[in-house]
């Protein structure tokens, strides 16, 4: 069901304030046009009644040519007007250019600002589809904001010089011209509802094709693994074939509607050659005022075609900004205000931390209270599913605790309560997930990604202590093109290990105060991992480290160790004590831990 006009309105000329002096530009440029392509009939008109009178009154052929010849002068000063007013339809494809890059810089900064929920709730493709095919080309938005409504204001406006010259001609046979309109209209009014669940389905149907594709893409291996070949095959040809009836509905409700608009013109005309040669014929008119009207109502044939197609694009378009509308209106954490950035941290304290995800009543982490200093490494150990990732995810504020309080240095950090003024750790956290995801580019292209500012530059020798911190000198050099190698979509030319290593590379190219490694050492080996360790001993001193882990050997590199159970800290202290202090966690260790595992 359709929506409310106002708001999608009240969109469009936000956009355009933003190129307020262009639109102005364009509606002159506009209305000139639309002004010269009318007073050509009408000079005509002109040009026939002086041939008439010249004719009639038998003048020499020296007066008429005179008056001829003021004409013509006229003619040639409006088809000067005429070459400047012709500079619309160009600046109308840049300026659908500039809207194109407007709505999707806007709402790809939308999609920035939004919590794991958002990225839940929407598919990739999903994604892509309303940032690429809802905004770009004939006839979506893109476009519409431009071609399409100019399009639409130099229909209207031509119909409107059109019907005041044809007044001025012959009121008779402007009322018999204006008979169709009304039709129009109402055959507009009673498909409006229809016309916008049709290209709704239509675009949703587009959206599952590219989520569809993703999905095949990203997970070729596992189809190829699995020989599944046919089975996705056919999820794909079901849902090409949702899309191919959604498009065939939108193309059948556009022929109908192009089809009543077209005869209903047709009809018109034919009516008013008919009236028109009867009252010339009967001397009524001049032979001048009738081929003026006639060539009035050529002109009217594309802007009665044009002002529907307005109608029926701008119902496409208002899908397109639903849906992008959509993105933007869904619940996210808001910021409160501009949060200080710190530069420092001397200790984080984290006190009754709970957190649950949407949909489940079981909480990922409840009440959970530990402490670091500077200078520490915590390892946080546990069961699959005890909520290490989650305690990762939170304290790089990823996740917001539905309860409790995160602090650095005694300022709040993340705390659910409204009206508490919190300062940020983005400017001084690293994260490295569980699975590295590097970035089309080169090795050195995605190790700057992670250094500060907004020009993401490293220079050598800080791109150099990086990757020898992450154990990826050695191997760096045997690159064919050394730190210039450029890599594959997600990182595909490099192995898992080295992957992972370049997104540690990435994160201590922050120089960060908080570092958070969420299982990092699954990727590499015993070798590499002590180095690794070892490395960031000597950077331990500047920094707070959290270390999921599961190997032994990266615990007894830790200062202190947090157990978690069910999401709760069951043991939080020195490994060697909390072996002895510590059933559960002694339990665990001979149980799930074993060295180089």
């Amino acid at each position: 069901m359709a929506r409310p006009l106002l708001p999608r309105l009240a969109w469009i000329w936000g956009l355009w304030r933003e190129r307020k002096l262009l639109i102005a530009l364009l509606l002159a440029l506009t209305l000139l046009s639309s002004a010269v392509a009318v007073a050509y009939p009408y000079m005509t008109k002109l040009l026939f009644d002086a041939l008439q009178r010249q004719l009639e009154a038998g003048a020499s052929l020296e007066e008429g040519m005179a008056e001829i010849r003021r004409l013509a002068l006229l003619v040639l000063g409006i088809g000067a007007v005429g070459l400047v007013a012709s500079l619309f339809p160009g600046l109308r494809s840049a300026v659908n250019a500039i809207f194109d890059y407007l709505v999707r810089r806007r709402y790809f900064g939308e999609l920035l600002g939004k919590d794991h929920r958002f990225f839940g709730a929407f598919r990739t493709g999903d994604l892509v589809t309303r940032l690429t095919d809802d905004v770009h080309d004939f006839p979506k938005l893109s476009w519409f904001l431009c071609s399409g409504i100019f399009r639409a204001v130099e229909s209207i406006s031509k119909l409107g010089f059109c019907l005041s010259a044809m007044l001025l001609l012959d009121w008779r046979l402007t009322l018999l011209s204006l008979i169709p309109l009304p039709l129009l209209v109402a055959a507009f009014a009673l498909t409006q509802d229809r016309i916008y669940d049709s290209f709704r389905r239509n675009q949703e149907a587009i959206s599952e094709i590219n989520s569809q594709l993703e999905t095949s893409f990203s997970g070729a291996r596992i189809i190829k693994a699995f020989a599944c070949e046919a089975t996705y095959g056919r999820f794909f040809a079901a849902a090409l074939e949702r899309r191919l009836g959604t498009e065939l509905a939108a193309a059948r409700l556009e022929i109908a509607l192009q089809m009543i608009y077209l005869y209903v013109d047709r009809v018109m005309l034919i009516g008013v050659v008919f009236v028109g040669g009867y009252l010339t014929v009967s001397g009524r008119i001049g032979i001048g005022t009738f081929l003026a009207f006639y060539s009035y109502l050529g002109m009217l044939v594309y802007p009665i075609l044009d002002i529907p197609q307005l109608f029926v694009s701008g119902k496409r378009a208002f899908v397109n900004i639903d849906r992008l509308e959509e993105l933007r209106a869904f619940p996210a954490r808001t910021p409160r205000g501009n949060k200080e950035e710190l530069t420092s941290l001397g200790r984080l304290e984290v006190e009754g931390l709970r957190f649950a995800y949407e949909g489940r009543q079981a909480p990922a982490i409840a009440e959970l209270s530990f402490f670091l200093e500077r200078g520490e490494k915590l390892a946080v150990v546990g069961p699959v599913g005890s909520g290490k990732s989650s305690l990762i995810k939170l304290l790089a504020g990823l996740l917001y605790p539905s309860a409790g309080q995160v602090r650095a240095d005694g300022r709040l950090v993340s705390c659910p309560e409204a009206g508490l003024e919190e300062a940020s750790l983005a400017s001084i956290l690293a994260y490295v997930p569980q699975e590295a995801l590097l970035f089309s580019g080169s090795i050195r292209e995605n190790v700057a990604f992670g250094a500060p500012g907004e020009g993401r530059e490293i220079g050598d020798s800080d791109f150099e202590r990086a990757v020898s911190t992450a154990q990826l000198g050695e191997e760096l050099a045997a690159f064919p093109e050394g730190a210039d190698t450029r890599l594959g979509q997600r990182g595909t030319r490099v192995s898992g290990g080295q992957r992972q290593r370049i997104a540690i590379a990435r994160a201590l190219a922050r120089s960060p105060k908080l570092l958070l490694l969420d299982d990092i050492t699954a990727s590499l080996d015993a070798r590499n991992e002590e180095r690794l360790m070892r490395a960031l001993d000597a950077l331990s001193r500047e920094l707070c480290c959290v270390i999921v882990s599961h190997r032994l050997s990266t615990i007894q590199y830790a200062d202190k160790v947090l157990f978690l159970e069910g999401g709760r800290a069951s043991a939080f202290g020195v490994h060697e004590e909390l072996l002895g202090s510590s059933p559960a966690y002694a339990s665990f260790v001979r149980g799930q831990l074993s060295p180089g595992r």
